[in-house]
């Protein structure tokens, strides 16, 4: 029976060529845009769910309206708004981050060391500076230390890939 329903289909498809063709093409189109909406929506949805309190972290953003009239959002924030913020709202936990990217890196030498030299690169994924406040906010795990390391000065933190590549 099923065998009859095919051959009565392609019958008809090859009797009507154009408008099958503009059905299986119209089919085609809807598939593909329904696929490609639900993998955006699925990774917008997806986005730092990774985080354990992902849904009470926000990004606070800052908004330029040069004389052009258009908006522009920019994901840097001064120092003195962190602080404003901090003072407004002393409930909620605020994280601070800074980028640089490009950021010249120096290793300076052990006094043990086989070569003389310091070890410079440049770190082209860029360097993040935060404040321990960003610990609360963020979950990642230590290996070794704490977050209230960050509040002394000249203080880094290595992820254990960057551990490895500096002190080889």
């Amino acid at each position: 029976m099923i065998r009859n329903y095919l051959k009565i289909a392609f019958r008809n498809i090859a009797r009507h060529k154009s408008y099958s063709a503009l059905n299986i093409a119209g089919l085609s189109i809807g598939i593909a845009a329904s696929l490609l909406l639900f993998l955006v929506i699925r990774y917008e949805l997806s986005y730092d769910t990774f985080q354990k309190n992902y849904d009470r972290i926000h990004h606070v953003v800052t908004v330029d309206k040069p004389k052009s009239g258009d908006y522009h959002y920019t994901i840097g924030n001064p120092y003195p708004n962190l602080e404003a913020l901090r003072a407004s709202f002393p409930d909620i936990t605020f994280a601070a981050l800074f980028s640089s990217f490009g950021s010249q890196v120096t290793v300076l030498k052990n006094e043990g060391s086989a070569n003389g030299a310091n070890l410079k690169y440049i770190e082209e994924n860029g360097l993040l500076y935060a404040d321990p406040e960003f610990f609360r906010v963020f979950d990642y795990g230590w290996i070794e230390g704490t977050p209230e390391v960050l509040r002394q000065p000249n203080v880094a933190v290595l992820t254990e890939a960057t551990a490895k590549k500096v002190f080889r």
